[in-house]
């Protein structure tokens, strides 16, 4: 058996899945403050589990519980740039004050291409986290230039940094963002101010778990809507900090039957309104809102927010882009947007298109049977096409590796999608390659 709960605003979630992914048990509770408390109080209203559970899966958005950010040292290993180009130069102030503001540029790096820009300034590196150590910050951001092509010189320069200051956390940037070097950088920042509040997360999430005597492993939901285990996203918790609408979003279309559509998530705070076409929502191709009111670029659904006197314009705009889809309604203030009150139909006197009636466990429907879920981007060179299906047939492995490191079963891992192009301003024979891998959440006892 399977479990999935959502902590929202409003309300607390629920449900109890078998085997078979048919629903066993279900409970809405309100909300309350504490994270832990609430997942408490949804569990006890579940009622007894007959029988032993496989995994728990958690829900939940940072907006619930703003943290307060980590001071964060961010190191790049590029060639200089313009003050304008700088480490965090783009973020807003407060959330570069909170960090503390200490970065520094140090040579090193590597061409989009892999080919080294340069060698590391290992002293420079030294000295930074020298520098680090004299301001009492222990956490680390590292970004290389050309890191998907080849991680080597972050790795190089963490082992400086750890040398440094033994036991200090580190987040480093091909494990987290894109090609593109700003964009990763920043991810790789927030990430690393995040490792305080995914702490404690996970640590409440497995207190609660053990009180309850159940002993199966925690795991938690990407922004995308796939699983990672609480040990990858106390590592990596930039990939969980919204997951509430496409978790949302994908429960309707389980619950419907349906696989394109127009979602509405008529949540406590606000409406949010998703294309989903093909079963997936669409993601921005843009920077999106993140933590600390930093723009992020991690291939997060696109999401189309607004009060709920507004929601049936927005869901009128986005039906233009997917003519013929059905619109599907979800969350406690579905109803004020339009959406049928009990059966599937129409309302009189709704300003809304025809929908289906609302639940407020499809979040948590949706995540207690959902699969670990990880995204890879590289980079990579190739001469002629049998070296490009070397290269392609690596990245399929690391991202399959990757996957089995978030927590899915070894036996389980597939490749769901394997994509690459040339890069159009590169010579030939450089191809960016992006791999999804999935695979059944590992079942056992928690740690």
């Amino acid at each position: 058996m399977r479990l999935g709960i959502d902590v929202g605003h409003a309300t607390s979630t629920a449900v109890l899945l078998d085997p078979a992914g048919r629903v066993l048990a279900e409970a809405v509770v309100d909300s309350v403050p504490r994270t832990d408390d609430c997942l408490r109080r949804a569990l006890v209203a579940l009622g007894p589990v007959p029988g032993p559970v496989g995994s728990v899966a958690v829900v939940t958005d940072l907006a619930r519980r703003p943290p307060r950010p980590r001071p964060v040292a961010v190191l790049r290993l590029a060639s200089e740039s313009h003050a304008a180009l700088a480490p965090l130069a783009d973020w807003p102030l407060p959330a570069r004050e909170a960090l503390g503001g200490l970065t520094a540029v140090v040579t090193g790096g590597s061409a989009v291409t892999g080919s080294p820009l340069g060698p590391l300034d290992r002293e420079a590196v030294r000295a930074f986290a020298t520098r680090a150590r004299q301001a009492g910050v222990r956490v680390f951001a590292l970004c290389a230039a050309g890191a998907p092509a080849g991680p080597g010189p972050e790795l190089e320069a963490a082992a400086i940094v750890t040398a440094t200051i033994p036991g200090a956390a580190l987040s480093l940037s091909y494990e987290i963002g894109s090609a593109g070097l700003r964009e990763r950088e920043t991810a790789t920042a927030v990430n690393a101010a995040l490792g305080g509040w995914a702490e404690e997360l996970v640590t409440d999430c497995r207190a609660v778990l053990r009180s309850l005597r159940i002993t199966a492993p925690v795991f938690f939901a990407r922004d995308d809507g796939g699983l990672v285990s609480g040990d990858y996203f106390l590592r990596h918790p930039v990939v969980g900090t919204a997951p509430a609408s496409g978790c949302a979003a994908r429960g309707a279309l389980t619950r419907t039957g349906v696989d394109r559509a127009v979602v509405v998530d008529a949540g406590a705070r606000s409406v949010r309104c998703l294309v989903v076409r093909d079963g997936e929502p669409e993601r921005s191709s843009r920077p999106v809102p993140g933590p600390f009111g930093v723009r992020l670029a991690l291939g997060a659904p696109d999401v189309v927010e607004s009060d709920g006197r507004e929601a049936a314009r927005s869901v009128s705009r986005l039906l233009e882009r997917i003519p013929g889809a059905e619109v599907l309604y979800t969350g406690g203030r579905a109803e004020e947007c339009g959406a049928p009150a009990e059966a599937d139909g129409p309302r009189d006197g709704s300003p809304a298109p025809y929908g289906r009636a609302p639940r407020l466990t499809d979040a948590a429907r949706y995540a207690a049977g959902a699969d670990c879920r990880v995204e890879l981007e590289q980079v990579v060179s190739a001469a002629g096409r049998a070296e490009l299906d070397q290269s392609l047939s690596a990245v399929r492995d690391h991202a399959l590796s990757r996957c089995v490191a978030a927590g899915a079963a070894p036996g389980s891992v597939r490749i769901e999608g394997l994509a690459h192009a040339p890069v159009a301003y590169l010579p030939a024979g450089v191809h960016r390659v992006t791999a999804r891998a999935v695979g059944a959440p590992a079942s056992g006892a928690a740690r």
